[in-house]
């Protein structure tokens, strides 16, 4: 009951402000793959929600939709689900100190004697945090790298091999071409 509070944690923010402009955006490119815009954000908000919570379910086919809409989707694939929620992907929150952490970087290149510190939600991230955070991200990316080339092996199309190894990796259930929600 106190929503001020919740909206004062910046993973929540961030991640509203993702599948909003996902929904946004995907509505924009494919609203004339459907009858009326009211059925296009039906199904783009299902679809969107679907894909980020890694809930699997789909009431149409993305296969058919325009290439910006289902990159956006293949996008939402990796960034996953908020901290502590079961849903697969690399989570908002190590999104959020790894966008931090290069602004960071960038800002002591510019201004060398600058100290500066990450937060979240006005907690100090310590730099061991911030150097977790990147080990798990430069393995999740070379076990991605591997099992790409593995089912690679397999002589699909690139478009089914890079969303199979992201929808099985990161739990999401479709991804798209021969593994897409009708496929």
């Amino acid at each position: 009951r106190k929503f001020s509070s919740a909206w004062r944690n910046e993973e929540l923010r961030m991640f509203l402000y993702i599948v909003l402009g996902a929904i946004a955006g995907i509505t924009l490119s494919n609203f004339r793959v459907f009858d009326n815009v009211g059925s296009a954000i039906h199904h783009n908000t299902f679809t969107v929600a679907s894909i980020i919570s890694t809930s699997g379910f789909s009431t149409v086919d993305f296969n058919t939709w325009p290439e910006f809409s289902k990159a956006i989707l293949v996008a939402l694939m990796f960034i996953g689900a908020c901290a502590g929620s079961t849903g697969g992907g690399i989570k908002v929150s190590r999104i959020m100190i790894m966008i931090k952490a290069l602004k960071r970087e960038f800002s002591v290149l510019i201004h060398p004697k600058s100290v500066k510190m990450i937060s979240v939600n006005g907690k100090k991230i310590d730099d061991e945090t911030v150097k977790k955070v990147s080990v798990y991200l430069i393995c999740y990316l070379l076990i991605y790298a591997a099992s790409f080339l593995i089912i690679s092996l397999d002589n699909f199309s690139f478009e089914t091999n890079v969303t199979a190894v992201a929808a099985t990796l990161n739990n999401i259930g479709p991804g798209l071409a021969m593994v897409g929600p009708v496929g």
